[in-house]
């Protein structure tokens, strides 16, 4: 039986879910959901001219939180089986569903309860994995189809139409030329490109406030290589990580999968509020102070102070994420942590993701040259050395002056969709924005205690646009009614009218 918009009950709805779903399993509750939507969609039991139940609805149906639900029709979006259409919701494709036919049986069949039920011949996989341990931690928010909708206010993808594509071509191709070539080509086992070292260490360093040598430099994928080879490195099983809630959801989720405890620290308008008390019951310290994640809020020189103080008398160490400490449009760029740090305790990650493109994945640390040479050990047998050819082809790009170059004209354009972002805002949000700090790549809206942000952004979404609810950032029980705005990927023209639309989304849910 179906009801009035051609789809089950929501009693049926419940009943077929728990052949799938069980909170007990060690698979992720999210791919569970994901498997029943699946083999519901191959089932014809969703029609392709009617939306899916949205994600508050579906979540109190099957008994599991939004976020669940929309991590699953998330990965649904991705394998291209439901899409999202402007204002009207999420929809079945009907010839991928055709397509994923012949093997949806052994696929998306609901999954075994233990080892003993599985068909002879057959794997449980949910049996022999081991269970992660930040299940109780909310994931970052995932857009893997944000270059689909026109208005994607989203800080951690690029804008395609401004990457420097012809200089950093050049550099492509004289990386494989001439005495560059064998350092692109070859193992370098547990070393890095020395031009690259160098170039970060005359041209990057500096103007962050460091002066320091190759040894105390290495290069990895990303910052989240460099998060990940930290922690398992030095955390230990019960070490405790005090971290900034809200703050930086995949670290969290590092930390905790190494075995760390994650102890919550405020953060306020003056940055992370880190007292002696938090050092003394953490080994390690894990901070933003540059541009808060996700508030975009520097931490004050005074605070900078404080935080050296308390890692100093508790002996803890501190990881400074410093991810996008160029982009900042008023003033000058403040000095790293690292750069005030005398005594060695502070653990510089830096990344090129966020001006150069999150897809090459080149990051680095900056630390004691011990600690440096005992990183390349644990790499070596880990991913041995990022792509030779990259490595290069960026050390170029830097020592070319393109890097700066294109870092001065990117810094202009944020500046200029920074300003329109921020007038958007208070032309079209129906309740006063606070004072926005002057940087970072995105903006954090407080509103007022009855805006839900989950439901801005699922109302926006519909809209074409793309947002992130604040709860999502938060240690435990976060609030609901903040949501980040960022202007990393969209284009400057489509920002007006992207920010009207969301301040309707946001007058519907006031409404609601």
């Amino acid at each position: 039986m179906t009801d009035d918009r051609g789809n089950e009950p929501d009693e049926a709805i419940g009943a077929r879910a728990r052949q799938y779903i069980d909170p007990d399993s060690r698979e992720p509750l999210f791919q569970q959901v994901r498997r029943f939507l699946e083999q519901s969609l191959l089932e014809g039991r969703f029609r392709p001219n009617r939306p899916l139940p949205s994600s508050r609805h579906l979540a109190g149906v099957l008994g599991v939180s939004r976020n669940t639900v929309s991590a699953a029709y998330q990965e649904l979006t991705a394998l291209g089986l439901i899409e999202s259409r402007p204002r009207s919701g999420l929809y079945p494709v009907p010839e991928r569903l055709t397509a994923a036919q012949p093997g949806a049986a052994s696929s998306a069949a609901a999954p075994s309860r233990s080892r003993g039920a599985v068909p002879t011949g057959q794997v449980d996989w949910s049996a022999r994995l081991p269970r992660p341990l930040g299940e109780d931690l909310q994931h970052a928010a995932a857009h893997p189809d944000w270059t689909r909708h026109p208005f994607p206010f989203l800080p951690g993808q690029p804008e395609l139409g401004t990457f420097p594509a012809r200089a950093w071509l050049r550099a492509l191709n004289d990386a494989l030329a001439g005495p560059h070539l064998a350092p692109s080509l070859r193992d370098s086992v547990d070393g890095d490109d020395e031009l690259l070292v160098k170039a970060i260490c005359r041209e990057i360093l500096p103007p962050r406030g460091m002066s320091v040598s190759p040894a105390e430099v290495i290069i990895t994928n990303g910052a989240q290589q460099a998060l990940s080879l930290l922690a398992d490195l030095l955390v230990q099983e019960g070490d405790t990580v005090s971290v900034e809630n809200p703050g930086y959801v995949d670290a969290w989720h590092i930390f905790r999968n190494a075995g760390a405890t994650l102890h919550p620290i405020e953060v306020d308008g003056g940055g992370a509020r880190v007292t002696r008390a938090d050092a003394a019951r953490s080994e390690f310290v894990y901070l933003t102070p540059s541009h808060h994640h996700p508030t975009s809020v520097t931490t004050t020189y005074a605070r900078r102070a404080a935080i050296l103080r308390a890692a100093q008398s508790e002996d803890a160490l501190v990881i400074e994420d410093d991810f996008d400490s160029e982009v900042r449009f008023k003033g000058r760029p403040t000095p790293s942590l690292k750069s005030l740090d005398r005594t060695g305790r502070v653990i510089y990650v830096g990344t090129f993701s966020k001006f150069v493109a999150p897809g090459l994945r080149l990051g680095f640390i900056v630390a004691d040259a011990a600690l440096v040479a005992a990183l390349r050990e644990r790499r070596r047998y880990l991913t041995k050395h990022p792509s030779g050819h990259l490595q290069r082809a960026l050390g170029l790009f830097i020592e070319s002056g393109e890097y700066h170059r294109a870092l001065r004209q990117h810094r202009r354009h944020l500046s200029r969709k920074w300003e329109a972002v921020v007038e958007g805002l208070e032309t079209h949000l129906p309740f006063e924005l606070p004072p926005v700090p002057a940087g970072g790549l995105s903006v954090w809206v407080n509103g007022p205690d009855e805006l839900d942000g989950a439901r801005v952004a699922e109302l926006a979404r519909e809209r074409g646009v793309l947002v992130d609810a604040g709860e999502r950032f938060y240690l435990g029980e976060g609030r609901r009614n903040q949501i980040r705005v960022g202007f990393n990927a969209i284009a400057l023209p489509a920002i007006p009218r992207g920010l009207e639309l969301l301040g309707e989304a946001v007058r519907e849910q006031l409404a609601e």
